[in-house]
């Protein structure tokens, strides 16, 4: 089987979002939850997935605090990137943040610097935003995802632990 090669970077087409782009974006979100989901065995999708996704993505449109980037090959979108601002509880500074919600790359686009151009749009959107610091929430089993966020400066900084309360074999104490 040929592997599928595709027009250098200069080729693409990278521009903001439109609310035409939300269904195409809820389905590509959804691929990339259903990929973490078969690498990660606390990650759970709903069946609903592309629907909530959809309704999120609406939501997100119509505000101004959140901005999503896509890449395009003509008329595929090829990759994504969502961020929003995020108003913190008060006794924690600053303010304000920002968050990647979503990225997502196409696997057959993949390594040609397509993640990391999008990455660098929105981080100098959250800077527009007069945003001073970014987070990112990644499934540690994607390393291939914690390779390509550290490469971009971002530094892991809390852990989540997850606790399942019907597991028989959970220590007790």
């Amino acid at each position: 089987m040929a592997t599928a090669t595709h027009s250098p970077l200069k080729d693409v087409l990278f521009r903001s979002w439109t609310r035409g782009d939300i269904p195409i974006l809820a389905r590509m979100a959804r691929d990339l939850y259903h990929y973490i989901e078969s690498i990660d065995p606390v990650w759970r999708t709903s069946p609903m997935a592309e629907d909530l996704l959809r309704a999120h993505l609406t939501d997100l449109y119509t505000k101004r605090y959140a901005m999503t980037y896509l890449a395009c090959s003509g008329l595929d979108v090829v990759g994504f990137i969502t961020g929003t601002v995020v108003h913190r509880p008060p006794v924690l500074l600053p303010p304000r943040d920002g968050l990647v919600d979503n990225a997502y790359v196409r696997p057959d686009w993949r390594g040609k610097g397509i993640g990391s151009r999008l990455c660098r749009m929105l981080l100098d959107w959250f800077a527009r935003q007069e945003i001073r610091e970014v987070r990112i929430h990644y499934q540690v089993s994607n390393r291939a995802a914690a390779a390509f966020w550290q490469k971009m400066g971002f530094r892991p900084w809390t852990i989540e632990g997850h606790c399942f309360l019907s597991d028989p074999s959970r220590a007790s104490g």
